[in-house]
């Protein structure tokens, strides 16, 4: 699964050998961190996703749901401070604006 949050771009998927585990994977160090604070990632050079930790499914299902319940924006792409991570969004929304206009016959 992809998560944008707005202090990150997340890709959590199920551990291969520990079924109670999902591995949260990002492309910047800090982005584990704004899900899971206090969860030092290990740092894989060559791999996609440099960065990474070994969750609990219990601890990542209570960091989302945190996340949902304390959400105070109407705006996601309003509520990134990073400006890099924000440019980032910003073109994945037009992707994804263009995808739908496509499907929907614009």
């Amino acid at each position: 699964m992809w998560l944008y949050v707005s202090g990150g771009f997340l890709s959590i998927v199920a551990h291969r050998d520990k079924p109670e585990h999902l591995l949260v994977r990002a492309r910047h160090p800090d982005h584990i961190g704004a899900l899971l604070p206090g969860l030092e990632p290990t740092v894989l050079k060559t791999a996609d996703y440099r960065f990474r930790v070994v969750a609990d499914r219990t601890v990542v299902v209570k960091a989302i749901t945190h996340y949902l319940t304390s959400m105070d924006y109407d705006n996601f792409k309003a509520s990134i401070i990073d400006k890099d991570y924000h440019d980032v969004c910003l073109d994945v929304w037009k992707t994804m604006w263009a995808y739908g206009c496509r499907e929907e016959g614009y």
